[in-house]
């Protein structure tokens, strides 16, 4: 069984939304700024820990576990 620590969250447009507080337009805003994400058919799903890594280096801030919900 993995281990929690290594296991990557997903999360669909809707709920990287939710947990950021962002709207759509936003999310493809940032996807087009190079926000991880991959596709499982004809959906985005966010990789939880590598958008947390990607929005730091972004905005130069760390991001507080308070200020993303993670799963």
């Amino acid at each position: 069984m993995a281990d929690d620590k290594t296991t990557e969250h997903y999360l669909s447009t809707g709920e990287l939304m939710d947990t950021l507080s962002i709207s759509r337009s936003t999310v493809y805003r940032l996807m087009a700024r190079g926000l991880p994400n991959i596709m499982v058919g004809s959906v985005h799903r966010f990789p939880i820990n590598q958008v947390i890594t990607w929005l730091e280096s972004e905005d130069g801030h760390a991001v507080n576990d308070g200020d993303v919900l993670r799963p």
